[in-house]
């Protein structure tokens, strides 16, 4: 159909009036259409900051997003905890990058700052201090933050292991590009200015120099936040920039000519046509305020609608002008809106790689979970699935077969538990959410899933292997919400990991062990500092000369509230935390206080020290031990250092390098429970070692055991053939000193003399044996 224009329906209805009418509908009708377009500018404009409030605060949530798969992570909390700052600044790099922000930054909790970019890292003074004070008080927190004349969009989170050990933030810099990207999308000018409490700052923005100190006079004069305001012919709206921080605003603006552009050739039409066709104006003021003016307040409805967020109000288009094509652009702005609204929280909600659901999903889904399963009687089980030969993958053949694998492993779990839901928990891990009234059945998928990976992936034309482990953990049977589930989940997974059990389902009391060993974990460095941790000192008496006296340095800790704690259990703690060598180096300092006592005494005795895996890595540890010999003046032979065969096999080079660096100090080293490692004869014979230990697991039953017969003799044969003394633990008989005496064992160590001692009844020990031998 043939599209007409205002003239020709001006001409239909304008013919015959007088010019004096004409002339009243002339200017009635442009203030109409001034005031109709201005208030459609208006609400265009409010629409566009809406759209620039959810832009923003879409980045602002991305942002947040990873620095809590940060903060969650548990090498970084491992990092943080260590305060291996390497590490945290090589994570926040890498998370940085991945989300395009431009800088992250940790605040350690002794105030320490540890940034991704050192230059912004050194400019920084008391910036973040409201924002640590609300994340320490919320767990996380938004802000704007000023460095150097430039404004970031911060988000920060606290690092819990579980309480807090650091806060980590990352941020994005609001620059020109910016601007010129919201430009791009919301079809307006974009400057940022910020208030600093006395006047307006230009930061960054789509205006010229001379349009930016009219904008920042018209700022200074009163406040315009929140409201639309004109000046200089532009339609402006001052929004905050982040929802967080009123301080920094947006100002969007559209100028008033380029939305009254369309109307100015309808304007010299209608005066013309007042002109000429004078009589007919009266009727034609008639037509134009039904047909002019309320479409437009139909549209401007619509558009505030929009601005609300309500993308589905209907528009009826029947006109073919210029308000048709106004519709029309009104029904394509709405229906992109809408779109781009969806996609935004699509892919907030989804992992890009492989399509699942991610982490912002969990919550919600299981929450989901666990409520439909009471009415049914059914429960919720959690598998965490993680893949067990990643990380070869990825270094082997390449990150990008390693995406490949992910999304193949992503879709092949998806296509097997049909009936639940599955996603992607971030790195190796996926999660699945099932629901089911037996146990079994579970058991059969998780048989399946394991059963799908034994053909082997064809990705990028190559045949690739994958392993999987299964964690399992049940509601409401293991667990009593949504988050502890998830938590227990994880533990059985890195139980199943520790136990090569591929799939592993949470049992009772992992939790309750997990949180004791993160107590012990924070407790540890307090609890040496206010002496809770004490040496204790166990004799070893040779067997053939009996005043020949030894003592093996013992740690016990108590605890004010834990009590007695299990070196068993809080040695594993403080290895995997990387503290070991500050407990090492507290015993050895200790010790060789302690035998200076001794020696200052008259007594004749050696000291033994046990020595981790780690404390063998550490380069100075050579020069410590000499360092303390030298400042209490006790001889290098006194000093005996005890290290296990597992250890030794942890970078077998690096250790022998430092092993032969403490002999040749004079310190005497010793293999301590013998016959426990995976030392081979060839290993053994390389170790610059003076002492084999036989573990004590070999020795209780000696006397009714004639296997630990034959292996404490062959072991005692052994050590002597390859010019090493034998000192035997857990001695705790006569019969069984005699058979060691027997076998030609050099020294005994165990309750038959006694139990490890504090030092001062240690010392009183000593005299009383000593005196005892002379009488």
């Amino acid at each position: 159909m043939p599209k007409f224009s205002y003239l020709l329906k001006l001409l239909t209805f304008l013919i015959g009036l007088v010019v004096i009418l004409e002339a009243i509908s002339y200017v009635a009708t442009r203030v109409v259409i001034n005031k109709a377009v201005t208030q459609n500018a208006r609400a265009e404009l409010l629409s566009g900051g809406e759209l620039f409030t959810r832009i923003m605060q879409t980045k602002v949530e991305q942002l947040a997003l990873s620095v809590k798969v940060l903060t969650e992570d548990f090498g970084f909390k491992d990092a943080v905890a260590t305060s291996d700052e390497k590490t945290i600044a090589s994570a926040l790099i890498n998370h940085s990058a991945r989300v395009k922000a431009d800088v992250g930054i940790l605040i350690a909790s002794d105030g320490k700052l540890i940034a991704s970019d050192q230059t912004f890292g050194l400019q920084i003074v008391d910036e973040f201090n409201n924002l640590k004070e609300q994340a320490q008080v919320r767990g996380q927190a938004y802000d704007i933050i000023i460095v150097d004349g430039r404004a970031y969009q911060f988000v920060m989170f606290s690092v819990k292991a579980p309480v807090v050990i650091g806060l980590a933030a990352m941020g994005f810099e609001i620059k020109q590009d910016l601007s010129v990207e919201l430009q791009r999308l919301t079809g307006l000018e974009v400057s940022f200015v910020i208030h600093d409490g006395k006047q307006y700052q230009y930061l960054s923005g789509t205006q010229d120099e001379k349009s930016r100190v009219v904008l920042l006079q018209q700022m200074q004069t009163e406040n315009k936040q929140g409201e639309v305001f004109v000046y200089d012919e532009l339609i402006s709206l001052a929004v905050p920039a982040a929802r967080q921080n009123n301080d920094l605003l947006a100002v969007l603006q559209v100028p008033l000519s380029q939305v009254l552009a369309p109307f100015s050739r309808l304007n010299v039409q209608l005066f013309l046509l007042a002109l000429v066709f004078s009589v007919l104006a009266g009727i034609a003021a008639l037509f134009l305020t039904r047909s002019v003016t309320h479409p437009v307040r139909v549209l401007a409805d619509i558009a505030r609608k929009i601005a609300g967020g309500f993308y589905s109000t209907p528009i009826a288009v029947t006109s073919k002008d210029e308000l048709g094509d106004l519709a029309r652009a009104f029904i394509s702005m709405q229906q992109a809106i809408g779109e781009r609204e969806q996609q935004v929280l699509y892919q907030s909600e989804h992992d890009p790689l492989t399509g699942l659901p991610n982490r912002l999903r969990i919550f919600p889904e299981l929450e989901d979970a666990i409520s439909r399963s009471r009415p049914l009687k059914e429960s919720v089980f959690l598998l965490v699935i993680d893949i067990k030969n990643f990380t070869q993958i990825n270094d082997e053949l390449s990150q990008e077969i390693g995406d490949a694998v992910l999304r193949e492993v992503g879709q092949k779990i998806a296509r097997i538990l049909t009936h639940g839901e599955v996603l992607r928990l971030g790195s190796d891990e996926f999660l699945a959410i099932l629901m089911a009234a037996q146990r079994d059945s579970i058991a059969e998928l998780a048989e399946l899933i394991h059963a799908a990976f034994k053909t082997p992936l064809l990705v990028s034309g190559l045949q690739v292997s994958v392993e999987v482990n299964i964690g399992l953990a049940t509601y409401p049977q293991d667990a009593e919400s949504a988050e502890s589930l998830l938590r227990r989940a994880n533990l059985a997974l890195n139980e199943g990991r520790g136990s090569e059990q591929c799939t592993c389902w949470y049992e009772q009391g992992w939790d309750e062990k997990h949180l004791r060993r993160l107590h012990l974990f924070r407790e540890f460095e307090s609890s040496l500092n206010a002496g809770h941790i004490s040496l204790y000192y166990q004799p070893k008496i040779n067997l053939e000369r009996a005043d020949t006296l030894g003592a093996e340095a013992l740690v016990r800790w108590r605890h004010p509230e834990m009590g007695f704690v299990s070196p068993d259990e809080f040695i594993g703690v403080i290895e995997s935390s990387g503290q070991i060598t500050i407990l090492t180096r507290w015993v050895l300092k200790t010790a060789i206080a302690q035998l200076r006592v001794l020696l200052d005494e008259k007594i004749k005795i050696t000291c033994s020290v046990n020595l981790s895996a780690l404390d063998l890595l550490v380069d100075d540890l050579p020069a410590y031990v000499a360092e303390l010999l030298q400042s209490h003046k006790v001889p290098a032979e006194n000093l005996y250092l005890e290290i296990t065969e597992s250890a030794i096999m942890r970078e077998a080079d690096k250790c022998l390098h430092n092993l032969r660096r403490l002999r040749d100090l004079g310190v005497t080293l010793s293999i301590d429970d013998f016959g426990t490692g995976y030392s081979s004869l060839s290993q053994l014979k390389k170790l610059p070692v003076s002492e084999l230990k036989i573990d004590k697991s070999f020795i209780l039953n000696l006397d009714t055991s004639a296997d630990d017969q034959l292996i404490v003799r062959s072991t005692i044969d052994l050590g002597h053939t390859l010019g090493l003394s034998v000192t035997a633990e857990g001695v705790e008989s006569e019969a069984i000193k005699a058979l060691l005496k027997s076998y030609g064992c050099d020294t005994a160590q165990g309750y038959l003399y006694s139990k490890p001692l504090p030092a001062k009844e240690f010392i009183q020990w000593v005299h009383k044996y000593l005196a005892e031998l002379t009488s």
